[in-house]
């Protein structure tokens, strides 16, 4: 008895369907997500600003673009979003269409602050968590031993952030700056650069000004200074963070982007940097230690693109003005999505791979660099990159940057990178970086170094005139009228005089020169209290200079 094979409209549906299952099943599979609690309310207040503490110190270029391109980030994952930034001239070009909602003033920053402290408040009435962002691109710096970020109109403390902070009263608070000494702001350091108090997620101790549930990302370097670079067109820390909550961090492509695996992407594209004055590095303070901490939810669109080329590469994502996106080097064989945006026109994604060309017998294997770029129609919805025709790249890489910085993305990035990275111990792995000196001690700089001039400028008299007198004195001659003999030797008297006098001034001046630079950076507090047994106590004072 044969078997009839029916081929209606219900069995095609059965076959599609089976087909569609099978072919579903072969795409990686994407963890549900917890259903039993509301989306939090995502708020984020970002300021940027290139101002320069001090006259001496120079203003940056990028601040201003970074603070734009962070505010635009946060809002394509879907935060709420308020932007502090006086943008100049060249990134109003940019960013044309680009409406900020303030500068970045203090006053700005209070009512910004004051705002989201509404939004929270009546979240939480409805029974919604929050989550809220604080982002900083700019200058920072010391005054007195205490840390500062610079605003357009004066200073932000770190007593007065953390108080914003608990006043918005949010379930939870991230905060990232890319800034001068960005790793200070957040804790205090003694002596050498070892931490005294770590902010939360290091260790919890007496005297922590920041309120709970607050996780740090900040960018630190040998030099304590970060680094903008004219082929990013932005601080370089704050471009990396951004390619990974983009979706480049998401290593197992759950939808989220953990402290864990946006520090491990940071780290990785940093490493080939052989010098390491000029090698970013992140700082990372998690909430409550917990590298496993969310710090951003991936949305479902609205643009989704799969990076999955293969061999990878070091890749990087432009906008038609040639803004830059995103800079990634996946593993080959891991895919990645990016989340990008569809309101700035045909993206372009280059690609820069490297292949192995093997030579002679016995010669060693050449390598070579092969481009190709792909351009992306802004529609929203998912598509591969695999899918899109290839072509010559339609721009070359902008000015002469940095030899170092090109090294940035060369190595790729996977699993084995997230779940490799470890928090250091406290206090290690920061040795390296010289205490920032705070205003006080830049100043004794400044004098010890006016100083050390005089000294050598002194030494420098005392030799000549030593030498003036003994050329005198060995010209001496027994047909000399007494006159000439009495003459020259007042000359030589005088030389003398000068001679130890100025020697006098050169040591004292070195002496002194030395002492300013050498006269350690220890803010410490003028008035001291000590209990004497059975009651009372000694009140004492301590000056410095």
């Amino acid at each position: 008895m044969g078997l009839v094979r029916q081929t209606g409209p219900r069995h095609l549906c059965l076959w599609a369907a089976l087909v569609l299952t099978a072919a579903t099943a072969t795409l990686p599979a994407r963890p549900a997500r917890a259903t039993g609690r509301p989306a939090p309310l995502s708020l984020a207040i970002v300021v940027g600003s290139n101002r320069g503490p001090s006259a001496s110190q120079e203003n940056l270029r990028y601040g201003d673009d970074d603070a734009i391109q962070s505010a635009r980030m946060l809002t394509l994952l879907g935060t709420q979003t308020t932007l502090l930034v006086d943008p100049d001239a060249e990134t109003r070009e940019l960013f044309p269409g680009e409406r900020p909602d303030g500068p970045a003033t203090q006053a700005a920053m209070k009512s910004a602050f004051g705002r989201a402290a509404e939004k929270i408040s009546a979240a939480r009435a409805a029974g919604r968590p929050s989550r809220l962002y604080f982002f900083f691109a700019g200058h920072g710096d010391l005054a007195d031993g205490r840390p500062f970020l610079q605003l357009e109109d004066g200073r932000l403390w770190r007593e007065d952030l953390a108080e914003l902070l608990r006043a918005a009263n949010a379930d939870d608070n991230h905060v990232l700056v890319d800034a001068c000494y960005a790793a200070s702001f957040v804790a205090d350091r003694g002596p050498g650069g070892q931490r005294n108090r770590m902010a939360p997620g290091f260790s919890h101790s007496t005297g922590d000004i920041w309120p709970d549930h607050i996780g740090f990302l900040t960018a630190r370097s040998a030099g304590g200074q970060t680094h903008e670079w004219a082929e990013f067109q932005a601080g370089i820390f704050s471009h990396e963070v951004r390619s990974g909550l983009i979706g480049a961090a998401d290593v197992n492509r759950d939808g989220r982007v953990t402290y864990r695996e946006i520090a491990a992407f940071v780290q990785r594209a940093n490493e080939a940097i052989p010098n390491r004055r000029y090698r970013p590095e992140v700082s990372t303070a998690p909430p409550d230690g917990d590298l496993d901490t969310v710090l951003a939810d991936l949305p479902e669109g609205p643009l989704v693109l799969e990076m999955d080329l293969k061999p990878a590469g070091h890749t990087f994502v432009e906008t038609a003005r040639g803004v830059r996106l995103a800079d990634l080097h996946p593993e080959t064989g891991t895919a990645v999505w990016l989340r990008l945006p569809t309101d700035q026109g045909p993206l372009f994604v280059q690609q820069v791979t490297t292949d192995v060309v093997a030579g002679a017998p016995g010669a060693a294997a050449a390598t070579g660099h092969q481009s190709r770029e792909y351009q992306v129609t802004p529609n929203p919805g998912r598509m591969r990159l695999s899918a899109l025709a290839s072509a010559k790249p339609h721009v070359r890489a902008r000015g002469a940057a940095h030899e170092a910085f090109l090294m940035l993305f060369s190595h790729p990035f996977d699993a084995a990178a997230v779940n490799g990275f470890r928090l250091p111990p406290d206090g290690d792995g920061e040795q390296d970086v010289p205490p920032p000196l705070s205003e006080r001690a830049q100043r004794r700089h400044r004098l010890g170094k006016v100083a050390l001039e005089i000294g050598v400028l002194g030494a420098a008299l005392a030799g000549g005139c030593y030498g003036a007198a003994t050329l005198i004195k060995g010209s001496d001659s027994h047909a000399d009228s007494q006159t000439t003999t009495t003459g020259r030797n007042s000359w030589i008297r005088g030389l003398n005089v000068a001679t130890w006098t100025l020697a006098g001034v050169a040591g004292a001046s070195l002496a002194t020169g030395a002492i300013l630079f050498l006269w350690p950076d220890r803010p410490e507090p003028p008035v001291t209290a000590t209990a004497l047994p059975g009651g009372g106590a000694v009140v004492g004072y301590r000056g410095t200079f």
